[in-house]
């Protein structure tokens, strides 16, 4: 008798996101490269990667895990950087950075739309 059942599980929606200062077809490929390679790795759904999109578009997407970035400077400078976080923490996301250090997310409430926020 088995003690567990095997089931499907669907891998956590994540989303690319690469903000490119110098737009060649060769380095967005790269980046992409580089995103769906850390996604294949850690079972992730890389359902798109944006380039040009409203972070806000993002945290009110249902069933989305978090966003992944190929490093920091792709959420923005510095003082973007820091509101930007912090958005994706109030909804709840998850923020995942390839090279650099792993950022940590805490959210004051545990209650959200997508259930209780672990940080990561």
């Amino acid at each position: 008798m088995e003690l567990t059942e095997q089931r499907p599980v669907p891998a956590p929606a994540v989303v690319g996101l690469l903000r490119l200062t110098t737009r060649t077809a060769a380095r967005q490929a790269a980046l992409a490269e580089v995103l769906a390679e850390f996604c294949a790795q850690r079972e992730l759904d890389l359902t798109e990667i944006a380039t040009d999109v409203d972070l806000a578009e993002l945290t009110v997407r249902r069933g989305l895990y978090g966003i992944v970035l190929p490093s920091l400077a792709h959420l923005g400078a510095a003082p973007e950087r820091v509101i930007r976080h912090r958005q994706l923490a109030e909804a709840g996301l998850q923020l995942l950075v390839v090279r650099g250090r792993q950022v940590r997310t805490t959210v004051a409430s545990t209650t959200s739309r997508r259930g209780p926020h672990r940080p990561t």
